[in-house]
């Protein structure tokens, strides 16, 4: 079986049948073609793992920002005439 209808049912949750699950797994991934919605499987992944990563990363920025001058600051609040 390489297709199957899905019905989406009134609180918006569709019922996968059992052969898809199987191949899938407990994490889906959906995503949107031209052609329409694909599913795949996806890797579970922990949060706080994801999270400590992201603080203890370095920040991507470097350099230091550059301020515009003042009237340049004022100029964009001046109303258009």
């Amino acid at each position: 079986m390489d297709e199957a209808i899905v019905k989406v049912d009134s609180k918006g949750r569709i019922c996968v049948p059992h052969e898809f699950r199987e191949e899938l797994g407990g994490v889906v991934i959906l995503r949107k073609t031209r052609k329409g919605i694909l599913l795949s499987p996806g890797k579970d992944r922990n949060f706080a793992d994801e999270f400590r990563k992201a603080i203890l990363s370095e920040p991507r920025r470097t350099g230091i920002p550059e301020n515009p001058p003042a009237r340049k600051m004022k100029a964009i609040w001046k109303e258009a005439p």
